[in-house]
């Protein structure tokens, strides 16, 4: 009652029923196992029928605005959903005088053929307009028939599908079948579910199963029970009616409503998703009736395989799949590539600088080598040196021996006196005696000087092989440093 209440509240309408026990108001419409069903109407009854597993207060995000659609629309029309429990109230107490509809529909468990088939019996039985849950109306039901035709017309039907995108571009036509206006007892309505039923007994006995046991694959859904099933129905029942061939050829392309014996078809644009009236090639002219949200998932439990339009889809989107993936690997690609380049720089830095580093002991060696060939040279010239040194000893020696044959002459006259040296020498020895007293001072001054040189030379020889050892050490202490630094570097 409160749920009611609310529902009421909600849309400000009281002509809203549900299909499941419930203590309601005598002015709703209620249908269970005692109560009986409306008196027969000559018109098209108003009233609203759709089916869903759940009460209408634990519909989907946007179903309920769906369902106030209808009621805005249409406030003089009762709105009834039927459940799953419902359902099987509703056919059990309207078809109980019929064993072969009875069973069938208790019999099925596919979830799907079932809301296919019981929208065909309250159709039937009690008339009035089907819609699936997720259809939302457009325009007022009682607009939807042309005058012309309201007196001749006991079922009202749409085109879902007319375009050429069937396999190897050939054509495809159907009709709706989650949109459906009927008349209480139509003719059309008996002879689809008869046919629907037999459908249901040859695909069990194709599966050699039982209609308990039936798990129908998506394709044999449309086929057995849903739109396709409703279109070959309506062509040989239109056929039956006309005498004549009634197939897609009498509805493709049309514009406007036609009507065939006592079934009014209307055009794609009234009942037709919208891009199924784009690929029919039609203008999206405004006069559209219903809008199917399609938020079914049935299909996904029901998968034996892509139409043509998802493989198309399928097919699109494998490509820019493709297409992404492949400028990921490119891009993946250049940035392996500028690793690689910047890794084989650094490989070639790393190579440059240890071949500098191996170069500078050899640097060092040759510096120490040019140190020792310098060494020697500086041995060599202080040899010559000494040599000269030693060579201008014996001549001072030579020379001292002069000097001190002269002293010892000179020594012999010590007695005289100068006059009586004067007079013993001739004025050449005496001039030859004092040049060789000059000379012998300036031979010691000689001697003397190169001994200093000498000392000096010597000084200078001993502190520059101190250097080169030095330099030595310094090189082979640098070269140990550098390899022990290479050998850290290899194990990192």
């Amino acid at each position: 009652m409160f749920f009611l209440l609310f529902l009421q509240q909600l849309w400000g309408r009281s002509n809203l029923s549900s299909r499941f026990p419930l203590s309601v108001p005598s002015k709703l419409s209620q249908v269970s196992s005692n109560s009986p069903h409306e008196t027969r109407l000559d018109d098209f009854p108003k009233r609203i029928w759709t089916t869903g597993p759940l009460s209408l207060m634990r519909l989907k995000k946007d179903d309920p605005q769906h369902v106030r659609s209808w009621m805005d629309q249409n406030p003089d029309h009762r709105f009834e959903l039927l459940t799953d429990g419902g359902a099987e109230t509703y056919v059990k107490d309207s078809f109980s005088d019929d064993m072969k509809v009875l069973h069938t529909y208790l019999s099925l468990q596919d979830f799907i053929m079932r809301a296919d088939l019981i929208r065909y019996l309250v159709l039937l039985r009690d008339g009035g307009i089907y819609n699936d849950v997720d259809v939302g109306c457009l325009r007022p039901i009682d607009l939807w028939i042309p005058s012309k035709f309201k007196d001749n017309t006991s079922v009202v039907l749409g085109v879902e599908v007319d375009n050429e995108m069937g396999p190897n571009g050939s054509k495809l036509f159907e009709l709706v079948n989650w949109t459906i206006m009927a008349r209480r007892n139509a003719p059309f309505m008996q002879y689809l579910v008869d046919r629907v039923i037999k459908n249901l007994e040859v695909a069990a006995f194709k599966h050699n199963t039982t209609l308990y046991n039936l798990r129908p694959k998506r394709q044999e859904v449309i086929d057995v029970t849903g739109p396709m099933a409703l279109t070959q129905a309506a062509f040989q029942y239109l056929s039956q009616k006309t005498g004549t061939s009634v197939n897609m050829q009498n509805f493709t392309k049309m514009r406007q409503p036609k009507l065939v014996a006592d079934v009014l078809v209307l055009p794609i644009n009234a009942f037709g998703a919208g891009h199924q009236v784009d690929w029919s090639g039609a203008d999206q002219d405004g006069s559209a009736l219903v809008h199917h949200y399609f938020a079914g998932s049935w299909k996904t439990n029901h998968f034996d395989g892509p139409t043509e339009e998802e493989k198309k889809a399928a097919e699109e989107k494998k490509k820019a799949e493709e297409e992404k993936k492949k400028a990921e690997e490119e891009k993946k690609a250049e940035e392996e590539r500028t690793k690689a380049e910047e890794e084989e720089k650094k490989a070639e830095e790393a190579k440059n600088k240890a071949e500098e580093e191996q170069k500078k002991p050899k640097e060092e060696q040759k510096k120490v080598e040019e140190e020792k060939q310098k060494d020697k040279g500086n041995n060599k010239k202080v040899g010559k040196e000494t040599e000269k040194t030693d060579e201008d000893h014996k001549q001072a020696a030579a020379s001292d021996v002069s000097v001190a044959e002269m002293h010892n002459d000179s020594d012999t006259l010590e007695g005289g006196t100068e006059n009586e040296l004067a007079d013993t020498l001739s004025p050449e020895e005496a001039k030859e005696l004092e040049r060789i007293a000059v000379q012998k001072n300036e031979k010691q001054q000689a001697i003397e000087d190169l001994q200093r040189v000498n000392i000096v030379r010597q000084k200078t020889r001993e502190d520059g092989v101190r250097k080169i050892e030095e330099e030595r050490r310094k090189a082979e202490e640098a070269r140990r440093k550098d390899q022990e630094a290479s050998k850290q570097n290899g194990e990192g």
